[in-house]
This record gives structure tokens, sequence and C-alpha cells, in this order.
């Protein structure tokens, strides 16, 4: 049963700053992820930030996203049957510890679909004697792994063993948020094309939002993300520790 929510004196949060995307095949079970921005609205740090997914006709369905100071994609975030996506809407909810409703937007569509490997174009080369590369030379200037085609299976090695996934995935993942910071030196709240966009939504998902500021500005707190970002991923992973015995880990 939802809470009921007091809506005295709520604040309008732009739709704008919102920007939700869905996940899944056609024929997958469909979740979505979300990139918020709350600045300027001086909402207390410690509110809770729900999201509510609805179709007209249908319940709702209201999922915790931390808090305004903490914001984080909980660990699901399925649609289950208001996975039908025609006439899907949401709405972002801020609440006080009493109820109180702080601030609201009503009736946010859905951005273009983002499929979970579009992320991360991959694609065999001549590597010599290295066994990954990324090249910054996709769509818009986003990042492709480069895998040594002269290794038999390699891709069906990047998808599934663990060996690979959890020495390799944690140093691309470090490159590209490296790349976006640094580098391009981007305001990792407002990022400039759609592959920014879904790495730091792929990023919240499965740890926090961003520092506010840009890394010429705040660089130890977005290093320290960075580093948050990349050691939630190794331990979204942790079933791969389990799966393998040790001993089938030997090089």
């Amino acid at each position: 049963m939802l809470r009921r929510l007091n809506y005295t004196d709520r604040k309008r949060i732009n739709k704008n700053n919102i920007k939700i995307s869905i996940i899944g095949e056609e024929d997958e079970e469909k979740s979505f992820r979300v990139f918020i921005d709350l600045n300027g609205l001086n909402l207390p740090g410690e509110s809770i930030v729900y999201i509510e997914a609805y179709h007209r006709m249908m319940q709702s369905q209201r999922y915790a996203f931390g808090t305004v100071n903490r914001f984080s994609h909980p660990d699901d975030t399925s649609l289950g049957v208001l996975g039908l996506t025609a006439n899907l809407k949401f709405r972002v909810l801020v609440v006080d510890e009493n109820g109180k409703l702080l601030a609201s937007a009503e009736k946010i569509g859905i951005e273009t679909a983002v499929k979970e490997d579009s992320l991360l174009p991959v694609v065999p080369a001549d590597l010599g004697y290295l066994l990954w590369n990324i090249k910054m030379e996709g769509e818009d200037g986003g990042p492709i792994l480069e895998l040594n085609e002269r290794i038999p299976a390699i891709k069906t090695v990047a998808a599934h063993d663990p060996r690979f996934i959890h020495s390799v995935y944690p140093a691309v993942l470090r490159e590209i948020l490296t790349h976006m910071a640094v580098y391009l030196n981007i305001d990792l709240h407002s990022p400039d094309v759609d592959w920014q966009n879904n790495w730091i939504l792929f990023s919240e998902r499965i740890f926090i939002s961003p520092p506010e500021g840009r890394y010429s500005d705040v660089k130890d707190d977005i290093i320290e993300w960075i580093n948050g970002v990349v050691n939630a991923f190794s331990t979204s992973r942790k079933k791969d520790w389990n799966d393998y015995r040790l001993n089938r880990w030997d090089l």
C-alpha cells in the first residue's frame, strides 16, 4: 500500500531536469533508469526521493531512490505489468520524514529507450599483445571496447568469464568516467551528448549521483565518486565470486 502524502506548499521540479530511460528488449521485462537534477530547490538533504511509474487505468508503483543528498537507484527498477511503455508516465516525489510532500513533478514521459549493451559497443581488433583497448571514436566521440581478435572466442570470454569481468570492466569503467570528467572536463550533471548521459545514468543506477561542478573545480570529489562507482560495479558482480571456486581462477 502506497503511503499517503501531504501535498501542502510543495515545490515544482522542472521536467527538463528529469530524464527517464527504459531498459530492455521488446521480449524482456522492462526496467528504467533516471537522471534528475534537484539543485536550486533548497530541499533538505535527508528528504526521501520517490519515483512512481503509472498508467492512467492501472495502479502506480513506487520506487525509493535514496535521498536528495544521496540519490541512488534501487537494486530493482523492474516495471512488471507496467512495462507496456505506451502511455507510461512517471512522477517524482520528494518527501520529508513526516510524509509531507516537499517537491514534485508529474506526467513525465520516457526518453528514447536505451539498450543495456548500447553503452559499450564491442568490436574485434588487431591489438598485438594487448587484451583490450578503449577507443573514443564511437558516435559523438563515445567509447568502443576493442578486444584482441587473435584470442579465440574473446567476445564469449568478455561476456561470461568472471576473471575477465572483474579484472577488465572496472578498469574500462574507470577509464571512461575519467575521460569524461578529466579529459573532457564536462559538467556531469549536464552532459553534452547522449553517450555521456547514458554512462552517468548507469553510474547513478549502481552508485549515487556525481558531485556538482567540473573536475577543474572539485577534482577530489569527482575522483572519490569515480572510485565509488567502480567499487559499486565490482560489488554488483559479487555473485561471480560465489559461482566460481577459487581454484578455477588460476591462470
